[in-house]
């Protein structure tokens, strides 16, 4: 039993962050929803675009043609969305948020706008390129951090996180049926975005306190354990890294709730030994069983190929480490073994220097993954314990590829953030700052 210091009903109560919303309010979730349908739209679009454009032993490609559908979608989810994060932080008493953050928001856009004078000539301003992937956009859409610190949105973003992890669920099993070949080729040009996309949500409801022992409530570990399966076929050892990643944080958090799970674990352990040994008498020389035993003998003999070690020597000998004070500047460029690379590195740190240099990787680090380590050192609320958890799995993904982003597989991260930064009180109103 839980002796977590607040009463059932007021857990569901902090969780869901009831209380009364404000007209700015409605204005702000109604631009919220409108700017995520768009996220997705675009999302769909572009995963659709790179399942039949990816080459066959092509793993990634900067050259995919993008339909005008995803162009219109992305414009308008880049649009709704700031305009959203731009009115929250207008209508926000910086009272509600942690002390000083606004001070490190300021510096971070300081940072961004460097990082885009030293990259972005004049005829580059007034262009599209101001929402390239390297460019500015990726981190001034961060403002939708204000919008997830007001606790009375807590209960949209909730749904919001549902509903996310229902979509890449779905995408996820649709793109497992249509494999054909099963080759790892295949399945990361079916399926690696869209896992990368589940993960967010699947955790958040992985490291969110089951209020409700019910079937329902169980039912929010399926949604990684689709990731798990997906994992499997796209054969990526980031995501298995992400899986331990998982259990450690929500062992972790349990542990600060004061929850035990002991007699949970062993049963857990229990079925999936059962379930092994039922598959491995029962349904050995079956389809499905040769199929999935060929994908994870193909999975466990790339274990240990290193992939990065090349990479990164490549990079040290192009970038002199004096560059990386101040970065390149946006669509900067590095020698990868003679071919002329425009984008990061596969250390999404290592690119933040790169592009911004110091300024820009000091400065996100002090306002997207400051404010978990803020949130695990207090008493804070459940909901902030799981924010502060995703935030915790974002900063190791960064030691890989990932990087800020404008797309709905980014944007849970952003509201993970700004419950973590959140100092609400139920039936506080949000003020204009003065």
């Amino acid at each position: 039993m839980s002796t977590y210091p607040l009463m059932a009903q007021e857990r569901r109560d902090v969780y869901t962050g009831a209380g009364a919303r404000t007209g700015v309010d409605r204005v702000v979730l109604t631009l919220m929803t409108l700017g995520l349908i768009a996220a997705s739209v675009a999302f769909i679009d572009y995963q659709a675009a790179v399942k039949v454009q990816l080459q066959p032993d092509e793993f990634f490609s900067a050259t995919i043609v993008k339909s005008p559908t995803y162009y219109a979608a992305h414009a308008i989810q880049v649009v709704l969305l700031f305009v959203a994060g731009l009115l929250a932080l207008a209508y926000t008493d910086t009272r509600m948020i942690q002390r000083g953050y606004l001070r490190r928001f300021i510096l971070l856009v300081g940072a961004v706008l460097l990082m885009t004078a030293r990259g972005y000539s004049t005829s580059d301003l007034l262009s599209v390129k101001l929402v390239d992937a390297t460019g500015p956009f990726p981190f001034l859409i961060a403002v939708l951090v204000f919008v997830a610190a007001r606790r009375n949105n807590w209960r949209y973003l909730s749904n919001v996180m549902v509903l996310l992890a229902t979509l890449f669920s779905v995408l996820s099993l649709l793109g497992m049926s249509g494999l054909h070949t099963f080759s790892r080729q295949e399945a990361v040009a079916a399926i690696g975005g869209t896992l990368t996309g589940l993960f967010w949500p699947a955790s958040w409801l992985v490291l969110t306190p089951n209020l409700h022992p019910t079937l329902l409530g169980r039912l929010r570990f399926v949604p990684i354990v689709i990731y798990v399966l997906g994992s499997l076929f796209v054969q990526t050892r980031l995501n298995v890294v992400m899986i331990f990643g998982l259990i450690a944080v929500y062992a972790y958090l349990e542990h600060k709730r004061h929850v035990s799970r002991a007699a949970g674990w062993i049963a857990t352990v229990a079925m999936l030994s059962w379930l092994c040994l039922f598959t491995s008498v029962f349904l050995r020389d079956t389809r499905v069983y040769d199929r999935l035993d060929s994908v994870a003998a193909a999975f466990s003999s790339r274990l240990d190929d290193d992939t990065r070690t090349g990479q990164l020597q490549s990079f040290g000998e192009d970038v002199a480490p004096h560059e990386l004070l101040l970065g390149r500047g946006s669509f900067a460029s590095w020698n990868w073994s003679g071919v002329s690379w425009k984008g990061g590195t596969d250390v999404g740190y290592l690119s933040l220097l790169f592009f911004g240099g110091v300024p820009l990787m000091l400065t996100y680090f002090v306002t997207h993954l400051m404010p978990t380590l803020e949130v695990l050192r207090t008493k804070a609320t459940d909901v902030q314990l799981t924010s502060a958890g995703v935030v915790l799995l974002w900063g190791l993904r960064m030691f890989s590829s990932s990087y800020s982003g404008l797309g709905i597989d980014y944007y849970p991260i952003l509201f993970c953030v700004g419950i973590c930064i959140s100092r609400d009180t139920p039936g506080d109103c949000c003020s204009r700052v003065v």
